[in-house]
């Protein structure tokens, strides 16, 4: 017998060769649990159990729930255009409106009746509960396998595996390799949207799209970019770095953000009625590093930029929100004095001195001590801030005199056509390492507050992204390479039984894809060097 033990200590007695779709249809939520977690591993409902060990269940609407879905969804999707359009490929490019954006690989654009005919072909895979099964190889067998048929960016991708083994997947008899488990048949995806968008596909377990137009410019841009340069996966990127290349991607990539900087400065410098320019994106975009540079391009513009806080508006402790355990929720736009920050702003922009606050976060009140500051005609403020694209935050300020700008590191860069990694990814990786060297935080720790941290994101900043004026890609080509070189000897010495394992190995296994990188090559004024080390715009 086997000894399963739960996190909350509990035990029970299994028979080995049970799978755990067997255990879980025990449970009193069977349809809510897509597999299990044993010893730290992820494993998929028909994984039969052989030893025993910690386990834990993975439920469906949790975030390795939600990944599960996500790629059987898109294998689905893959399955039926093969089958339907005689063996075409799909590209899944990006997320959209929570949902994947991809195309068809083929001259011509997928037309909405081709999407109806691909649609129609998903169902029929769900109402006859299509089994997905998975067969573990060599990867040398797994490499060969998908070079003859012709899937060369999966061969690619798998040769960089440091595993031995790998897992093929198949589904109506179409093979395929994703970068974790699936769901074990069609009939799991309850509900799925799919439907023209742009001149690709917009799919989807929600029901409708939004559309986000400017957010989509941004991710086309550089999906064309990566086209040019021949840096759209993995593969293309290890490659150039063997061949020495790193130093000129570098370069490149350093000029292309100095160039949109330029741009920017220069677009708001052709505004003289500008008076404030707001600057908001989620954790590990860059913000720090951005600022500083629009500022000094902007004072080389003869605009003499001020820089304000949000956070030194914060209300006291003891007058802020809490959350439902009692601890302070920080991230709330009610923790901001907005009547005091609305009533600043505008006796700035109309020529009043006004004495600033300056925020005690050890005391947790704010403080007077500042000299009354004059906005004077030439000057600009750049105002950076959680809450900064929020209207509540300058509602009382003259759309005229107001800049947007969001940023964000919206990668362009995927492991293969049907895999791709995720814009929380990059930032999660700048963030951790950034965390350990600079703020006394272990990756166990950085790991644990991540989803509270994308939570808030979701709220507060995330539905506010279109209403940007510009929106700034800060997600450079090379900076994976860079990246793992410091943060994968820290992801190695996570134990296996700490709840931050499963999520530390995924990124381990994914950055084990890159060829590491000289942290040295990186340029002390890039917006990289925030995240490890040597920043001229370090304080």
């Amino acid at each position: 017998m086997l000894t399963l033990r739960f996190p909350d200590q509990s035990e029970i007695q299994v028979q080995p060769g049970l799978t755990i779709a067997q255990l879980a249809a025990k449970q009193d939520d069977p349809l809510m649990l897509a597999g299990g977690i044993l010893n730290g591993k992820v494993h998929d409902l028909n994984y039969r159990l052989n030893k025993s060990g910690a386990f834990e269940w993975i439920r469906r609407d949790s975030l390795i729930g939600q990944m599960m879905t996500e790629r059987t969804l898109s294998f689905l999707l893959i399955t039926a255009v093969r089958l339907c359009f005689n063996g075409t490929d799909v590209l899944i490019e990006h997320s959209l409106a929570g949902g994947l954006y991809g195309t068809l690989i083929r001259e011509k654009p997928v037309t909405s009746q081709e999407l109806e005919q691909i649609k129609t072909k998903m169902q029929e895979m769900i109402d006859k509960r299509e089994p997905i099964y998975r067969r573990v190889v060599s990867k040398a067998a797994a490499v060969a396998h998908f070079e003859t048929l012709g899937m060369h960016d999966k061969a690619s991708l798998l040769r960089q595996r440091t595993s031995a083994k790998c897992s093929v997947y198949t589904c109506a008899g179409v093979d395929d390799y994703f970068y974790g488990v699936m769901l074990p048949d069609a009939s799991w995806i309850t509900h799925f949207t799919l439907q023209k968008v742009h001149q690709g596909f917009w799919l989807s377990t929600e029901k409708e799209f939004v559309d986000q137009p400017k957010l989509f410019e941004v991710y086309r841009q550089f999906e064309q970019r990566g086209r040019e340069t021949g840096i759209s996966m993995i593969s293309q990127l290890n490659e150039k770095i063997r061949e020495g290349c790193l130093p000129q991607i570098i370069a490149d990539n350093e000029s292309r953000v100095a160039r949109d900087l330029d741009r920017l400065a220069d677009q708001i410098t052709a505004c003289p009625e500008l008076k404030i320019v707001l600057i908001a994106g989620p954790s590990s975009a860059g913000k720090t590093t951005f600022s500083r540079r629009l500022a000094l391009a902007l004072r080389q513009r003869g605009r003499d930029p001020i820089a304000i806080s949000m956070d030194d508006f914060f209300l006291n402790r003891e007058d802020s929100p809490r959350l439902p355990d009692g601890t302070h929720d920080y991230e709330n736009i009610e923790c901001l004095d907005l009547k005091l920050f609305n009533a600043s702003m505008e006796a700035l922009i109309g020529g009043l001195p006004v004495v600033l606050p300056t925020y005690d976060f050890k005391l947790g009140e704010k403080r007077f001590v500042r000299d009354p500051l004059t906005l004077k005609p030439a000057q600009i403020l750049i105002l950076e801030g959680l809450h900064a694209l929020n209207p509540r935050s300058s509602e009382n300020i003259a759309e005229a005199a107001k800049f947007r700008v969001y940023i964000n590191a919206l990668t362009h860069l995927n492991l293969d056509r049907h895999n791709r990694i995720t814009t929380t990814d990059y930032r999660l990786i700048r963030r951790m390492t950034r965390d350990y060297q600079f703020r006394g935080r272990s990756v166990q720790s950085t790991l644990d507050g991540w989803e509270q941290v994308k939570a808030g994101e979701d709220r507060y900043i995330y539905p506010y992204q279109e209403q940007a004026d510009c929106l700034f890609n800060t997600s450079m080509d090379y900076e994976l390479p860079i990246l793992k070189t410091i943060l994968a000897p820290l992801l190695d010495q996570v134990p296996v039984d700490a709840p931050e394992y499963i999520e530390a190995n995924r990124i381990r296994r994914l950055l084990a894809y890159f060829d590491g990188g000289d942290p040295a090559l990186v340029p002390h004024d890039s917006i990289l060097a925030e995240f490890i080390g040597g920043s001229v715009f370090e304080e």
